[in-house]
């Protein structure tokens, strides 16, 4: 019993300590072209966006195993604004990363803080929009991996160049 019981003790404290689980990692290619109802607008005539690029989403979870947090990244993603009437566009690299810190094991409804670093968006002749932008953010869903899906609410702090203007009128102004 005696060589038997410092193993139990020691089998004892290693079964019973709580590991967080593997990240989740999910890899997705973007490819979209949207009306940009802003610019639109604001130029009386169709501008479009087409946003592509490959994203890289990982998922890291707490001792108990629920969501903690997430670093979503964009290393090749690329924003073209263009203008049918017009002819014009432009096209800007946009990488970016973006961490996001979750409550509740990021339940729908949960707040989450989300912290947004990388070139945002430069128009050709206009303005650049980059740096870092942290918001108050809401989880609103999942995607079929389990990669929470969060909606921005309000920014609490922006550090970088902005745009001198809004996005809208900057894109309207770049493809006019």
């Amino acid at each position: 019993m005696l060589v038997l019981g410092p193993s139990l003790v020691l089998f004892s404290l290693l079964g019973s300590s709580a590991y967080a689980e593997p990240p989740t990692q999910e890899r997705t290619h973007f490819d979209n072209t949207v009306r940009l109802v802003r610019a639109s607008n604001i130029c009386g005539f169709d501008v479009f966006g087409h946003f592509q690029g490959d994203q890289h989403f990982t998922l890291f979870y707490d001792r108990t195993g629920a969501i903690d947090r997430e670093v979503d990244t964009f290393p090749d993603f690329k924003v073209t604004v263009f203008a049918p009437s017009t002819g014009k566009s432009y096209t800007s690299a946009s990488p970016a990363v973006l961490h996001t810190q979750y409550t509740d094991g990021a339940a729908i409804g949960s707040p989450a803080i989300a912290e947004l670093t990388g070139l945002v968006e430069k128009v050709d002749g206009v303005d650049i929009d980059s740096g870092r932008l942290v918001f108050n953010a809401i989880v609103v869903g999942r995607d079929a991996a389990g990669v929470p899906t969060i909606q921005f609410l309000s920014v609490i702090s922006s550090s970088g160049p902005d745009l001198d203007t809004t996005i809208g009128r900057a894109r309207c102004n770049a493809v006019r």
